[in-house]
């Protein structure tokens, strides 16, 4: 060991010159003005609880109420109406990161303001960790030269990065979190990143089922892989196993009370899924212990794939006993409030219903990359070209899912193609040349093809409506329910839209929001608004209604008035007032008009 060289007392550390100096202030100062040009539109809405969606307004509310001493297992949003329904199939997994950001918050800002900090920074929080898992699992596939084709790729995609904006809070940010998390331990390539992609997996069930297509193709393609390749890939594969069935348990156990743990569900983690997915997970975990290598390659092969049959038919049969399993989530709401509600609710309808501009801005991206990574799964060899099998399936899977099921799946295959795609770029630039990369990202990344092509296209299409589904800032913020609020506390009979926002904004139960469960409150709703005034009234009563409201720019005024032209919808729209209704002064800038209800 030597000494270390004694130092000249009269050496000092280099200067930085004053030029680089105010040159790094600068700099510095332009980022920070930015950030406040970029963020502060966000916080003007969030701080007048503009939200973006009616998830985004009962997130806040159920952790509101959780950290207010509502029981953990207990769910339910007890002012729906007077006998709350047995909850809204959400989950407290999709709480938690709220409820960490309010906890901090609510001791510095006070309750009030707290909880608007907390809906602003939880979604920014959550999009860093989602962007730098996406990176990660871009690298892990793709190489280190991954790493910048995934920054641009990963934070530029609109379908994705719209659920990490300040105030959406909702739970399908956490989902795509998951999946980027169980992408990077498929293709990480160890036992312990195979358990993690598992837990991951899971945690997503556990958030929410809208997913799960995407998640049985990931929990197949680990079975598939192993039937090809045997023991190069036992050990993951019963890593895997092994922790899906574990973490499927826990997350069951964790978040659904024992009373229901019998409960047919079939809208959020219930016996079905989990009894199944432990069967199958075991059954996985305990076929990887089977001797196939003495077999030779083709007899391996074959006897792995009879024992996956074998399991599948023991798994798929489990369905006679959960017949849940294969029930629409949607199955329970009445015809009525299907044709004139849930046919309306945007997420809910499949990209290909929707304009052109719209097809191309969300799904044209996947598209692309889907076609790229089937390249990549000509071009790669050996276990590799197994991980481009995986992203080829996986981002036409989800694209699918969005085009003819339901368009909120778009975030999850524009996860999947911004990772996928990233990593092919780095492979191209290590192994190929710059220029054959730099032409593969030009044709498919989700800004050039998609947003431009979506930009062209909604200039030929007709201009939009003039009222959204629920009405726009004058049907959401605080103040346009302020004269609400200061009404002595009972139930409103408003639109399903409204609903989420008045218990947000006010301390009233009400009738009707935009949850299938709510199948009852619902369809009174609706049917009031449809009933002739002076039968109206008679339900009003029979409800133990004290207030009517609408918003007269939303448009389910237009809707429930045309399904029914003399019903009371049409009257309060054409300011028609029957006498059992006393209107309430609407505050400046508020589209809410409500009505007392005077049943005397």
């Amino acid at each position: 060991m030597s000494l270390a060289e004694p130092t000249n007392p009269t050496e000092q550390a280099p200067k930085t010159s004053p030029v680089r100096l105010l040159f790094r202030l600068l700099l510095v100062a332009a980022i920070l003005i930015a950030t406040y040009h970029l963020l502060d539109p966000f916080w003007k809405r969030v701080s007048v609880w503009n939200l973006a969606d009616n998830d985004d307004a009962m997130r806040v509310l159920q952790v509101r109420d959780w950290l207010a001493g509502q029981a953990w297992f207990d769910v339910s949003q007890h002012r729906f109406t007077e006998h709350p329904i047995s909850n809204i199939h959400w989950s407290r997994i999709a709480d938690l990161p709220l409820a960490l950001s309010m906890l901090i918050t609510n001791l510095i800002f006070g309750p009030s303001m707290g909880e608007k900090v907390a809906a602003f920074i939880t979604p920014i929080w959550l999009g860093v960790i989602y962007v730098v898992i996406g990176m990660q699992a871009s690298v892990a596939l793709g190489g280190k030269k991954a790493l910048l084709p995934a920054i641009f790729l990963i934070t530029c995609a609109p379908a994705a990065l719209n659920y990490f904006l300040p105030g959406r809070v909702d739970h399908h940010g956490l989902q795509l979190i998951f999946l980027a998390t169980a992408l990077w331990g498929l293709v990480a390539g160890s036992r312990k990143m195979a358990a993690l992609s598992a837990l991951a997996i899971a945690l997503g069930i556990g958030v929410g089922l809208e997913a799960l297509p995407l998640q049985l193709v990931l929990i197949a393609w680990v079975a598939l892989r192993w039937a090809a390749r045997g023991g190069d890939v036992q050990d993951e594969t019963r890593w895997f196993a092994v922790s899906l069935g574990l973490s499927l348990a826990l997350c069951f156990v964790a978040t659904v009370p024992e009373a229901k743990w019998a409960a047919p569900v079939n809208d959020a983690i219930g016996r079905g899924h989990v009894v199944l997915g432990v069967l199958g997970a075991a059954l996985l975990s305990l076929a990887t212990f089977v001797p196939t290598a003495r077999l030779g390659p083709k007899g391996g092969i074959a006897v792995r794939l009879a024992l996956l049959a074998v399991i599948g038919v023991l798994v798929l049969s489990g369905v006679r006993i959960f017949p849940e399993l294969i029930t629409s989530p949607y199955a329970q709401i009445d015809p009525l409030l299907k044709r004139l509600w849930l046919n309306n609710v945007t997420e809910a309808a499949p990209l290909m219903k929707t304009k052109l501009s719209v097809i191309l801005a969300f799904a044209l991206f996947p598209v692309l990359a889907g076609i790229a990574s089937i390249v990549a799964v000509l071009w790669a060899k050996g276990k590799e070209r197994d991980l481009w099998i995986l992203a080829a399936v996986t981002i036409f899977v989800s694209a699918a899912l969005a085009v003819f099921w339901q368009g909120r799946s778009a975030g999850l295959a524009t996860t999947v193609s911004g990772i996928m795609t990233a990593a092919l770029v780095g492979k191209l630039i290590e192994q190929v040349n710059l220029r054959t990369a730099l032409i593969v990202a030009l044709l498919a990344n989700p800004i050039i093809p998609g947003l431009i092509g979506s930009r062209v296209a909604e200039y030929f299409e007709p201009k939009p409506t003039k009222f959204s589904t629920g009405g726009g800032a004058g049907c959401f913020t605080e103040r346009a329910f302020s004269s609400l609020k200061a009404q002595s506390p009972g139930l409103v009979v408003a639109p399903i839209d409204m609903g989420a926002r008045i218990l947000l904004t006010t301390p009233h139960r009400v009738l009707a929001v935009p949850y299938h469960r709510n199948n009852t409150g619902n369809l009174a709703a609706y049917r009031l608004f449809m009933a002739k005034p002076d039968e109206a009234k008679v339900m009003a009563k029979a409800l133990g209604a004290t207030y009517v409201a609408i918003c007269t720019r939303s448009a389910e005024v237009a809707i429930l008035s045309r399904q029914s032209p003399k019903g009371l919808m049409v009257e309060l729209r054409d300011n028609r007032i029957p006498a059992w209704l006393t209107p309430i002064e609407k505050p400046k800038g508020s589209n809410v008009q409500a009505y007392k209800v005077n049943l005397d």
